[in-house]
């Protein structure tokens, strides 16, 4: 079956660009109206610049050069991450020595050697992996716009579209997630490289060179994700479909991981009740996952599935895989570390290594 032969995208900024141009490189046949609507100002996307690395893999699907992006945005790919002046580990997958986690290890060491023992930090330094990409969103949202320009992307009113992109802001429909509701104030970045961040007395500044913003407290967009972003011949995207701090760039990357997801299941503008299902049980788990780390950094009351998720870190320092997670465990473990949190009993498998073995690895990752 084909796919729809007209899209409506409604909404403005980089959620609406991103979604026209995505819809027009998957249906070089169909009408892509974009049908602007103003920008909310309480909003976050369109504000602050930053991905994870999930970016490299949207601008792929969209034909988007990254060697453009870097020069109109000034990207910037952030290899270090200091929180309340102790390093992050690495976002990607937890570093392992002869299969056992290297944070086990260490732990292992600390209890049986303290006097001897690396700091955490230590043990973080700097990888090849970047946690994410730093950038200036009013010259993304530029450059968007003369792309949808160059690939035939019309401006004008929704009338018959066999599809609608709802861009806006958030409807009626929303379950509010128990978190505060967030603006940000821009301020002067520090000279440091890397990333820092700084959290106290309910705020959060954020600082990646050349770009610095203050996240607090205040009269946003209310924190939360729509029950059924797929509805009919409708798909919520952006901030109409999920709000949630986005200074580490997750929000944004979700905004393009559900873009992506739309298309694939698109075989058709008036899908099935199975095919919209499935859509929104997929978006659903994302989108909470997503709420769990912002619950997590804020403080706030968490979901059972999150207060599972840090009994068990707690307990053993185990970080079990979770389906449609956009934080990796290598993020979660770094996050909890440089929080101070220990915990309580050690891995049995960070027993398996003889103790000379161990002060070895040690020594070289001190």
């Amino acid at each position: 079956m084909s796919g729809p032969a007209s899209v409506a995208v409604l909404g403005s900024g980089v959620v609406a660009l991103s979604a026209a141009i995505a819809f027009r490189r998957a249906l070089p046949a169909a009408r892509i109206t974009l049908v602007e609507r103003p920008a909310d100002p309480r909003s976050l996307l369109d504000r602050i610049g930053a991905a994870t690395l999930a970016i490299d893999a949207f601008h792929r699907a969209i034909g988007l050069d990254q060697q453009l992006f870097i020069r109109r945005t000034g990207a910037v790919a952030i290899h270090r991450v200091t929180l309340n002046g102790e390093l992050l580990g690495a976002p990607g997958a937890i570093p392992h020595v002869e299969g056992v986690a290297l944070h086990q290890l260490w732990l292992r060491h600390l209890a049986e050697r303290p006097e001897t023992a690396p700091g955490w930090a230590a043990l973080t330094a700097p990888g090849a992996e970047p946690f994410g990409v730093r950038f200036d969103m009013p010259a993304y949202i530029a450059l968007l716009a003369e792309m949808a320009a160059v690939l035939g992307i019309v401006r004008g009113e929704a009338d018959a579209a066999d599809l609608l992109l709802d861009c806006t802001v958030p409807g009626a429909g929303w379950l509010d997630a128990p978190l505060p509701s967030i603006v940000a104030e821009s301020v002067a970045p520090g000279a440091t490289e890397g990333e820092t961040l700084s959290i106290a007395d309910g705020a959060v500044e954020w600082q990646a060179p050349p770009w610095g913003w203050r996240l607090v407290r205040g009269a946003g967009l209310p924190p939360g994700r729509h029950p059924m972003p797929r509805s009919g011949r409708s798909i919520a995207l952006g901030e109409a479909a999920l709000v949630a701090e986005s200074f580490d760039g997750h929000a944004l990357s979700a905004v393009h991981a559900d873009i992506l997801r739309a298309i694939e299941f698109m075989p058709h503008a008036d899908p099935s009740a199975r095919e919209a299902a499935e859509y929104n049980r997929r978006t659903a788990i994302a989108h909470q996952r997503l709420l769990d780390w912002s619950s997590e950094r804020w403080g706030v009351s968490a979901t059972e599935d999150l207060a599972a998720l840090r009994a068990g870190f707690a307990a053993r320092g185990r970080i079990p895989y979770r389906d449609g997670d956009p934080v990796t465990p290598g993020q979660w473990v770094g996050w909890w570390f440089a929080n101070g949190v220990r915990p309580a009993r050690i891995d049995p498998t960070a027993r398996a290594l003889p103790t000379d073995q161990l002060i070895r690895i040690m020594e070289r990752n001190r």
